[in-house]
């Protein structure tokens, strides 16, 4: 899938950034944050940082050698712990986000729809492929 190959292309490049933006703005007003938001902020700035470096290899090696574990694997890290994690972020309004921020955590999470809504017709696409593949070798015998 194309598509998906630009989306996690692109997505590489844009968590960059976003981990040196949300990074510096969160270091910048750690004081000034609440108790309980600073501890949920700075653990769910690592978790994201730490879930999106495997998210990424699993969709770029799944994708590149239509692997159906591997993109099954980026599929759900990104709907069971991408979205909520990046929704967290942008929706939570004691964090005082700046426009910049907000901005990154929407395009991030319109990646992460647009990866998830490829990745599951590429998995469909792969496991039709594998299962091509498995029958030819059955009939084979």
């Amino acid at each position: 899938m194309l598509r998906l190959q630009k989306c996690l292309y692109f997505n590489l490049y844009l968590f960059v950034i976003w981990f040196v933006v949300v990074g510096f703005f969160l270091y910048a007003r750690l004081n000034i944050l609440g108790h309980l938001t600073k501890y949920l902020s700075l653990t769910v700035y690592t978790l994201l940082i730490v879930i999106e470096s495997p998210r990424i290899y699993l969709g770029h090696y799944g994708n590149l050698s239509c692997r159906v574990p591997e993109l099954a694997g980026f599929l759900m890290l990104s709907v069971l712990m991408q979205l909520p994690l990046v929704s967290f972020f942008l929706f939570n309004p004691f964090l005082l986000s700046t426009p910049m921020e907000l901005t990154l955590h929407a395009m991030l999470c319109i990646f992460t729809i647009t990866e998830v809504i490829l990745s599951f017709i590429g998995l469909k696409q792969a496991s039709n492929y594998a299962k091509s593949i498995y029958l030819s070798q059955l009939k084979d015998r």
